[in-house]
């Protein structure tokens, strides 16, 4: 099975959905429909990418976040058509898409698209990550002081909130800054093109994480669960590093 096919597959359904998310974007919508565009254009999208790959690969399973399972079959593409909707909803340009495809619970292929930015980060299980083309590595950093550190809030679940903003307090104070983009998939392509040290938040889906957590395996970069916690891909909590500072963040932000 060759994995090159279905990676130009996945960049050719990502460059397709996001050519009709541009048209879209930069739309007034008023915030009493907001839910509703934000869903079909959702739905638009993710129809878009699994009818362009399921026309070459019409054995393969499908994990959408709008759609669900389809399919039954050990190779498994899982996408999430708009990674950053409320960005998209309020035309902030950072919101991307994310495919990946999965095999034997191997993650294989890993397309993460920024449309409005014009970035498209790619990897092969065992091939390396890229951009535009071009090879990435995660950053060489290993001192706090110089650490850029991304995390997107859990302000949906409060408990987790709770336990977790005390510590992010703490570590506000020890690392050089923090950045969120409001896209998951976006942030651990961050990682692995070094714009940031690292990437942590809990109770993501896999349709989420499953590209991006490629990328930074690829790039040279470590992506586990939470300190304590199962793998990131069975319990959703996503703790990324260039590999030099992970159990420095691990150490710092605990769940349990």
């Amino acid at each position: 099975m060759d994995m090159r096919l279905r990676l130009e597959a996945a960049q050719d359904a990502a460059r397709q959905a996001g050519a009709m998310l541009l048209e879209r974007h930069g739309f007034h919508v008023e915030n009493k429909a907001a839910k509703d565009f934000v869903t079909d254009m959702d739905r638009a999208s993710e129809k878009m990418i699994i009818d362009a790959l399921h026309a070459r690969f019409p054995e393969d399973g499908f994990y959408g976040e709008e759609t669900g399972v389809s399919g039954e079959n050990d190779g498994m593409w899982v996408i999430d058509p708009i990674d950053g909707t409320t960005n998209f909803i309020k035309n902030i340009p950072l919101f991307s898409i994310s495919i990946a495809y999965m095999r034997g619970g191997e993650i294989e292929v890993g397309v993460v698209y920024a449309p409005a930015l014009g970035e498209m980060f790619t990897a092969l299980r065992g091939g390396g990550a890229f951009l535009n083309g071009k090879p990435i590595r995660v950053s060489d950093v290993n001192d706090p002081m110089q650490a850029v550190a991304s995390m997107s809030f859990i302000h949906r679940e409060p408990e987790v909130a709770r336990k977790v903003l005390p510590q992010l307090c703490e570590l506000v104070l020890q690392v050089n800054d923090f950045r969120r983009t409001g896209s998951a998939a976006f942030d651990l392509c961050c990682v692995a093109c070094g714009r940031v040290e690292a990437f942590f938040e809990p109770r993501l889906h896999l349709y989420d994480i499953a590209a991006g957590v490629l990328m930074v395996r690829e790039a040279g970069g470590t992506v586990t669960g939470w300190k304590n916690g199962p793998d990131c891909l069975v319990s959703g909590d996503v703790m990324a590093s260039n590999g030099l500072m992970h159990d420095y963040f691990r150490d710092r932000l605990l769940l349990d």
